[in-house]
């Protein structure tokens, strides 16, 4: 029996040749970063196969293949819905969200990112199960919500801090000791406890170099993404700008 990984594997090489065979781009369900990473491995620097959530810092990601640069594309088949309280002081969550999504039969791979706060929420969909949620649910907890299609671009940008952080190197330890605020050694123990990610991938490699554009998170301190290397002190310390999520 197969397991989990050579069946994701199958499907996408199954993608790669109905794609070439009817000339046509195809599209897979939402992925979890780690099924991202799984493909990424074993397609590695296949220009066929690109990934895209609906938007840049997207954590759920659709596979997109496509064979020849002259193919039929009919777009990312993703939608934005805004799920907006009436109630004016409502607070719904991302769990809240996610939880009347799967009461009402979606399945998870059918939903990309939730980006909830306050009254309002912004989900990313598979389009063929847009119209369903805006017909079926009606409610998130106890708050009663409108649910209305919009533009990607309505999407809030993530607020964030800039930083400018002064390391040794570019080793993940030093990175996270100086960003959430510990020592090197205590963000090494916590690397080891496999408390960190790196663009939503678990790692546990203290010495693991990291690179501009990463998104790192650490359980319970928060996530940051990865600016410029701004330069260097007469020492060899980097100078690299952060961007701390608020």
């Amino acid at each position: 029996m197969m397991n989990r990984n050579e069946i994701l594997i199958r499907k996408t090489e199954d993608m790669i040749q109905r794609s070439s065979r009817n000339f046509v781009v195809l599209y897979s369900h939402f992925l979890t970063p780690a099924e991202q990473e799984e493909i990424k491995k074993e397609y590695s620097f296949d220009s066929r196969i690109t990934f895209d959530g609906g938007y840049e810092d997207a954590e759920r990601r659709i596979c997109r293949v496509q064979t020849d640069e002259y193919q039929s594309d009919d777009g990312l088949p993703v939608k934005l819905l805004r799920f907006t309280a009436t109630a004016p002081d409502a607070d719904i969550s991302h769990r809240d969200v996610l939880g009347s999504l799967m009461g009402c039969g979606i399945k998870r791979e059918m939903v990309g990112d939730i980006k909830a706060k306050g009254r309002e929420a912004y989900v990313f969909v598979h389009e063929t199960a847009a119209e369903y949620i805006r017909m079926n649910i009606d409610k998130i907890c106890r708050y009663r919500v409108e649910i209305r299609e919009v533009e990607k671009s309505s999407l809030p940008e993530p607020e964030t801090e800039r930083k400018e952080i002064n390391v040794s190197s570019l080793r993940l330890d030093s990175i996270c000791g100086e960003c959430f605020g510990m020592s090197r050694t205590k963000a090494a123990e916590a690397i080891k406890k496999q408390l960190v990610a790196v663009n939503w991938i678990i790692s546990d490699n203290v010495s693991a170099e990291v690179k501009p554009g990463d998104r790192i998170s650490m359980r319970t301190k928060g996530k940051i993404r990865v600016g410029k290397v701004l330069g260097s002190s007469k020492k060899g310390r980097l100078f690299v700008e952060i961007f701390r999520y608020i």
